[in-house]
């Protein structure tokens, strides 16, 4: 007999919004045996063409939103951008198993470390800015060096501003034109990591190893797992994602991202609900990946315990770097490339990426700075510590 909270093969899942990760989410979903609607505002999106059925419109199109969520046994977002007003709207006709609140959450500065604040989870001083007045009473508690940030995420483009000096205020007036912001105090750290984790309807959730990660900017670049981790450090972080999957309404794989400061304290960076670039790790890092497990969650179907598996190096590749990746692609017999078919404009912005199975970590990123290809990642503060 059918489980009404089950979706079977042959039903229909929808994916609102579309990333790097949809089309590899989709295939996923096709294998699985899933019918896939998609609604994206992207007319080029590469992801739209292997979909069962098409939706393409502005986000508060009404109506075809609603034409494109009754088609639908479920929907879900594949977009942490995706107004959480526009899934509110959805689910009156159709199952959004991953909800809205978590996009509430992580939308809003403000409201995330409220959120945090209330589970008791640590993260670094911060303080509500509206005015310049603002900046420079907060910047007695918070000290030098800080960071200026838009309490809406993707606010005057997501731009921050670094202040590392009472000069560098003055050039705060003009981001604080755009509206409400939060002043954040920069902590010294080497290290920081993602956690990916699963969670039921029911609550119960499946949490993949640690993953190192290292930004250039904002720009999460290269990734490995294993992680090298103090046991301690590990069970605290495997203790923070818990206490955050416990407290959130939200059916599916997100992220959890923290850090380790100097003095060894953990601290939370954010928390995001998406298939991470981070977690593309486990196609060889563990025996399942987070993208099955998401769609387990979501279809109502018990997650896979995770076996972990081998060492996995994650190399983001930008437009910039497409050129001379194309080398690689013919003398590398142990990477394995995935482009995403997208063409942007921006040479910063992410064409792909390569999987590196290994038996030494610190040996493929010896090999990654060798290529010359990423010279503002620094992958030798890694290997040298390895």
């Amino acid at each position: 007999m059918a489980n009404a909270n089950v979706i079977y093969p042959g039903q229909t899942i929808g994916i609102l919004g579309d990333s790097i990760s949809t089309p590899t989410l989709l295939a996923h979903a096709k294998q699985m045996g899933f019918n896939i609607g998609m609604y994206s505002s992207n007319e080029n999106s590469k992801a739209m063409e292997q979909a069962d059925y098409k939706y393409i419109g502005p986000y508060n199109d009404k109506e075809t939103l609603k034409m494109f969520a009754e088609r639908c046994d479920a929907v879900i977002y594949d977009n942490q951008y995706i107004d959480s007003d526009v899934v509110r709207y959805i689910s009156q006709f159709t199952a959004v198993p991953q909800q809205d609140g978590m996009l509430d959450i992580v939308q809003d500065r403000l409201i995330e470390r409220t959120f945090f604040e209330t589970l008791n989870i640590n993260m670094v001083p911060y303080s509500t800015i509206v005015t310049l007045e603002y900046i420079y009473q907060a910047i007695n508690s918070i000290g030098y060096p800080a960071i200026l940030k838009p309490i809406q995420r993707g606010l005057n483009g997501g731009k921050e501003l670094q202040i590392k000096n009472q000069a560098d205020i003055v050039l705060a007036s003009g981001f604080l034109d755009s509206g409400t912001y939060i002043l954040e105090s920069y902590v010294e750290h080497d290290t920081d990591y993602s956690v990916v984790v699963t969670r039921t309807a029911s609550g119960s959730t499946v949490m993949f190893p640690p993953v190192e990660v290292v930004y250039v900017g904002e720009q999460l670049m290269t990734a490995y797992t294993p992680a090298q981790l103090d046991p301690s450090v590990k069970k605290e972080m495997e203790r923070i994602t818990n206490e955050i999957a416990k407290n959130v309404n939200y059916v599916g794989t997100f992220e959890v991202s923290l850090f380790l400061a100097k003095s060894g304290s953990i601290y939370v960076s954010r928390i995001a609900p998406k298939l991470s670039p981070a977690g593309f790790v486990f196609d060889y890092a563990a025996n399942v990946d987070e993208f099955e497990q998401h769609l387990r969650a979501i279809a109502g179907l018990p997650l896979t315990k995770i076996i972990p598996g081998i060492a996995t190096v994650f190399q983001a590749i930008r437009q910039q770097e497409y050129q001379r990746v194309q080398t690689q692609w013919v003398i590398k017999d142990n990477w394995h490339f995935t482009f995403y078919g997208n063409h942007p404009s921006d040479d910063k912005q992410c064409v792909g990426h390569v999987l590196i199975p290994t038996e030494s970590i610190s040996d493929t990123l010896v090999k990654l700075e060798a290529t010359g290809i990423w010279k503002d990642v620094d992958y030798k503060t890694k290997y040298s510590n390895m």
